[in-house]
C-alpha cells in the first residue's frame, strides 16, 4: 500500500462516514469544478474535559475517559455521566500506595502531583471491572467493578492493587506497573489466568524511588489485589548506564496467533542521535521473553518525478505516531496480494526534526501484513543475520541470543 501525505489532524471522524462509499480509486474531473463551500458548518457529538485526555475505553454503549486527575463516563452521545477524581496526589517519600498520606513535618518533602492516566484497560474475565494506572503511587492501579445496573458509577466499588508486603519483601515490586515517562499495556487471557504485557520508557531518576521494568509480563492475582511476576526473569530492562541516553517509546502493542508485538520508537542505535521505528515480537508463552527479538520497521514514500524519469524520491517517515491492527478489505487486500481475512497492521508515521524525537508536519499512513512480518523475522533467524542487543544485554550475558536485526521491514 502506498502511503498518503498528509497536515490535517482531528478530522478523521468526519471522514470516516464518507470513505466507505468512495470507489477507493482517483478519476479525472471533467468540466468545470464546484466551487467547495468553506462556509458550512459541520455539528459533531463532542465532549471537552478539564484535563489533557491519555486514554478511552469503549464498554457496554458507554465510553470511559483517563484524563490527567479525572476519569470520565461518557454516554454514547459524548455525554458525560459522572466524574472520577483520581488527583492531585499526596506524595511523600515515606508513603505508600493504598494508605492514606499525612503530610510529614518536613515540607519540602510533601508535593501535590497530579495523576496522569498512564493506563485504562478493560477486565472482564473474572468480573467487569476497569482498570485504572496512574503516573503518582509508584505507578501502582485501581480497579473499578463495573456494576451491570450502574455502569457510570465506576467509584462505587474501588479497590487499590498493591501488596505492601511484597514490596517489603524483595526488590521487586510487581504492583508497580506503569512509568510516568510512557507506558503501553496489553491484556490477554490464556489458560484461567490474565496476564498484562507492559512496555515502560524508564530513566535512572524514576528508578530510585521504585524499580520499574522496560519490558515485562505478569498475572493478575486471583484475589484481584494486585499482580505476581511469573518467574524471578519475567522481564527486561535497558541498562542502567543508557536509561538517561537511549529512551525507548512504546506506542503500540498487539497480539495474534502465538506472538505478542511492541511497537516502539527508539535511536538507531547507543551511538546514533537519529530515531526510527521498531517491532518487538516474542512468544505469548515465553515467561522469562527468552525470544525477545527486535527489527526496524520502516515507512517509505516513492513517488516518480516524471514520467519519462526513473528518478524516484523517497521519503522516510520515521517516527511511529499511532497503530492498528485490521483487516484490509477487498480492494487494499487485491492490491496487497492478500486475503480479505489476512491480518495487517496499519501505522501512522511522521517524519522527525533532525535527531529528535518531536515530528514534523508531514506524516503518512503504512500497512504491511501480519504474515510479512512474522516472513522477515523468520527469514532473519534463518540467515542468521543478528546481533546481540546492547542496550539490553552485556556482550557476556547468556541472553545474548535475544538479538536484533538490521534487517528490516520497509513499508511502501
Amino acid at each position: 500500500m502506498k502511503p498518503f501525505a498528509t497536515s490535517a489532524s482531528g478530522i478523521i471522524i468526519f471522514l470516516l462516514s464518507m470513505v466507505q462509499k468512495s470507489s477507493g480509486k482517483c478519476k479525472e474531473a471533467t468540466g468545470s469544478r464546484p466551487q467547495m463551500n468553506l462556509n458550512i458548518k459541520y455539528q459533531l457529538p463532542n465532549f471537552t474535559a478539564a484535563t489533557p485526555i491519555q486514554n478511552i475505553v469503549l464498554f457496554q454503549h458507554h465510553i470511559y475517559v483517563g484524563a490527567v486527575n479525572k476519569i470520565y463516563v461518557l454516554n454514547e452521545s459524548l455525554h458525560s455521566l459522572s466524574v472520577y477524581k483520581t488527583g492531585p496526589v499526596l506524595e511523600n517519600p515515606d508513603c505508600v500506595p493504598c494508605e492514606e498520606c499525612i503530610p510529614k513535618g518536613n515540607a519540602s518533602t510533601n508535593v501535590w502531583k497530579d495523576n496522569v492516566n498512564m493506563a485504562l484497560l478493560l477486565e472482564t474475565y473474572y468480573e467487569d471491572q476497569l482498570i485504572s494506572c496512574g503516573s503518582t503511587s509508584k505507578g501502582t492501579c485501581l480497579r473499578h467493578v463495573i456494576d451491570p445496573n450502574s455502569p457510570a458509577d465506576i467509584g462505587q466499588d474501588v479497590e487499590c492493587m498493591y501488596s505492601k508486603h511484597t514490596d517489603e519483601e524483595s526488590d521487586q515490586c510487581p504492583d508497580c506497573v506503569v512509568s510516568p515517562l510512557g507506558t503501553k499495556v496489553l491484556v490477554t487471557q490464556k489458560d484461567r489466568f490474565v496476564y498484562f504485557y507492559v512496555g515502560n520508557t524508564i530513566n535512572n531518576s524514576f528508578q530510585q524511588n521504585h524499580l520499574l521494568h522496560s519490558i515485562s509480563v505478569r498475572r493478575l492475582k486471583e484475589t484481584l489485589d494486585g499482580f505476581e511476576f511469573l518467574t524471578a526473569h519475567s522481564y527486561i530492562d535497558v541498562l542502567p548506564q543508557f536509561r538517561d541516553s537511549y529512551p525507548v517509546k512504546y506506542v503500540h502493542a498487539f497480539e495474534k496467533d502465538h506472538f505478542l508485538y511492541f511497537l516502539t520508537v527508539q535511536r538507531e542505535s547507543l551511538d546514533s542521535l537519529a530515531f526510527h521505528t521498531r517491532i518487538v515480537r516474542f512468544c505469548s508463552v515465553d515467561s522469562e521473553l527468552r525470544s525477545y527479538m527486535e527489527m526496524p520497521l520502516e515507512c517509505m514514500y516513492t513517488e516518480k518525478r516524471r514520467k519519462r524519469s526513473t528518478k524516484q524520491s523517497n521519503d522516510i517517515f520515521n517516527l511511529l505516531q499511532a497503530a492498528y491492527v485490521g483487516k484490509p478489505g477487498a480492494t487494499l487486500a487485491q492490491e496487497m496480494g492478500l486475503d480479505e481475512n489476512d491480518d495487517v497492521l496499519f501505522g501512522a508515521f511522521a517524519q522527525s526534526k533532525p535527531d529528535s524525537l518531536d515530528p514534523t508536519p508531514r506524516s503518512a499512513v503504512c500497512a504491511v501484513s501480519i504474515k510479512t512480518i512474522n516472513e522477515f523475522f523468520g527469514k532473519i533467524v534463518d540467515r542468521q543475520n543478528m546481533k546481540c542487543l546492547p542496550h539490553l544485554y552485556r556482550k557476556d550475558s547468556k541472553y545474548c541470543s535475544n538479538r536484533v536485526s538490521d534487517y528490516g521491514v520497509k513499508l511502501r
